[in-house]
């Protein structure tokens, strides 16, 4: 989840106030915040709305609030407040900042389809081919996120060069990753057991998995060789948990061994790719970095 959250922080711009001074409390506020003391801060900012709620600061102070809330991740009153900034103060240079964060807050906690839902309504709102680009963009890693590569391919497809070539080359190389089969891993433990933690890299796990379902194995024919019944279905009713655990454990090995393989990548691509968004004389820019 912190990597999500980063995400969308590199988006959170400082709020300017231009040539007027900013209140003491606000200026407080601010330093409660910039300390990680988000309560406190978001005390001081309703502090601030309540005693003065017709200064022209207040889109400022709402979108404050947003932020705190989320970095407390207080999902619900984030959103509940940058609602409410964009639906009072729709107009304000806020606003404009507040739709991305609100479109970032989902996708940090794993929403992805709402997620692409507000990036859509951001271009809509805000239309223009940066916007657009940065739409298409962060669409992309909601699918990637849920591993839908060829929806991501889709929209990656509409970013401009050279930044499309380099997003479909990582995303090719995700999509060629040497992964494990769950069904093979399953497959090869219920032939030998053991021999599935193998396939997946885990050798200590497939030597105990080998040892204790040959030694129940062993004992169980012993036992019903020696007309021990009793002892030899109770072997046998263990074994079958351990055998069947074998299976299930291969099985879990490689959906964790694919995990991470894909995990490493999408990091190595969050490495050196990156989604700039800044201004140039009051002009949005987005700009697509190999330094992600």
């Amino acid at each position: 989840m912190i990597r999500y959250l980063l995400l969308f922080f590199l988006l959170c711009f400082p709020v300017a106030v231009g040539a007027t001074e900013l209140p003491a409390q606000l200026q407080f506020a601010d330093s409660l915040a910039a300390d990680n003391d988000h309560y406190r801060a978001i005390t001081e900012y309703k502090r601030f709305l309540f005693l003065e709620p017709n200064s022209p600061l207040v889109p400022r102070t709402r979108l404050s609030i947003a932020t705190s809330l989320i970095a407390g991740k207080r999902w619900q009153q984030a959103d509940a407040s940058l609602e409410s900034l964009l639906s009072l103060h729709p107009r304000s240079p806020e606003a404009t900042k507040g739709r991305r964060i609100f479109a970032n807050s989902a996708y940090a906690r794993g929403e992805f389809s709402l997620a692409r839902d507000r990036y859509r309504d951001l271009a809509k709102a805000q239309p223009g081919t940066q916007t657009l680009d940065y739409v298409n963009f962060r669409i992309g890693w909601t699918f990637l996120e849920q591993d839908n590569p060829q929806q991501a391919r889709t929209s990656f497809s509409l970013l401009p060069q050279p930044d499309k070539d380099q997003l479909l080359a990582e995303l090719e190389t995700y999509q060629n990753l040497a992964l494990k089969s769950p069904s093979l891993a399953g497959a090869l433990s219920a032939v030998l057991p053991g021999a599935g933690q193998v396939y997946t890299g885990r050798m200590r796990q497939a030597t105990l998995s080998f040892l204790l379902n040959t030694a129940f194995i062993l004992g169980a024919i012993e036992a019903f060789n020696d007309e021990k019944y009793a002892a030899g279905g109770i072997l046998l009713f263990f074994e079958i948990g351990w055998y069947g655990g074998n299976i299930y454990n291969a099985v879990n090995n490689a959906h964790k061994f694919n995990d991470r393989a894909k995990h490493k990548h999408k990091t190595q691509m969050r490495s050196g790719l990156n989604l700039q968004l800044g201004m140039l004389r009051n002009t949005p820019l987005i700009a697509l970095n190999y330094r992600f």
